[in-house]
């Protein structure tokens, strides 16, 4: 191990020491339930909320993943989508969706760490990391890196890959183009939104190769549709995503 790896380790384990030292001295409530935390295995959530994360389960559409059809939704069957298949680990709710405001919104990186220990627990069976070339996180643009300080969907990706020893590519697919926040439009906002958002640096890379494209949460499909739309002009083998959450289906 690098003394970079070393570095980073230490420094995260400083964290969780001075976070848990924070929480005993000045007692703080659940975020989700309002109950006083007392000394938890992580911050902000107690460990009974975090037991009530809803996890999916088929049957789920071959394709999209929607929940609670056997083989193509309608959507699928009429317009399939350019991907082959769409996984979701849990549902975009209460507990799980608290988590990812702290996480993306708030700042808190140190949830990275819960959230791919959840994610490489629960990722569906015919979801098999391992097979695929790359790892692709949706990336964000410059300016929102700057103010975040980080990308989510990277430091999930990098977890996952970690555990199935695959690679992840930060700088092929590139978002070229600022946008507002996906979160703030309506359906039909988004897709217009996130029109020419996305570029591919040295398609030749992943010519011919199996991808998995991973994002923290997906809601109407417009980012994921269009990243994948900009990647097939690479020629990929295999274009298929896997996202940390789901929004109910409607």
């Amino acid at each position: 191990m690098g003394t970079k790896s070393i570095g980073l380790q230490l420094a995260t384990q400083l964290r969780d020491i001075f976070e848990t030292a924070i929480v005993f001295l000045y007692p703080a409530k659940c975020r989700v339930c309002d109950d006083f935390l007392g000394v938890a295995f992580m911050p902000y959530i107690c460990a009974d909320c975090w037991q009530d994360i809803q996890f999916l389960e088929p049957p789920w559409c071959d394709i999209c993943g929607t929940l609670g059809v056997n083989g193509l939704c309608d959507a699928c069957a009429t317009s399939p989508p350019r991907y082959g298949q769409l996984r979701a680990v849990a549902l975009y709710q209460t507990t799980l969706q608290q988590a990812i405001h702290l996480f993306k919104f708030e700042k808190k990186k140190g949830f990275a760490r819960h959230l791919i220990q959840l994610i490489n627990a629960h990722i569906p069976a015919d979801c098999d990391v391992a097979t695929y070339d790359f790892i692709l996180p949706i990336p964000i643009h410059k300016k929102r890196l700057r103010e975040r300080g980080f990308n989510q969907a990277t430091l999930l990706a990098d977890g996952i890959a970690e555990a199935a020893g695959v690679r992840v590519l930060t700088d092929t697919l590139v978002r070229k183009r600022h946008t507002v926040a996906q979160s703030s439009l309506d359906r039909e906002a988004r897709q217009q939104n996130i029109v020419g958002a996305f570029d591919v640096v040295e398609p030749g890379i992943i010519r011919g190769k199996r991808l998995l494209v991973i994002d923290d949460v997906f809601t109407t499909g417009a980012t994921i549709r269009e990243a994948v739309s900009e990647l097939w002009t690479a020629d990929p083998a295999e274009i298929d995503v896997l996202t940390l959450a789901r929004t109910v289906d409607p």
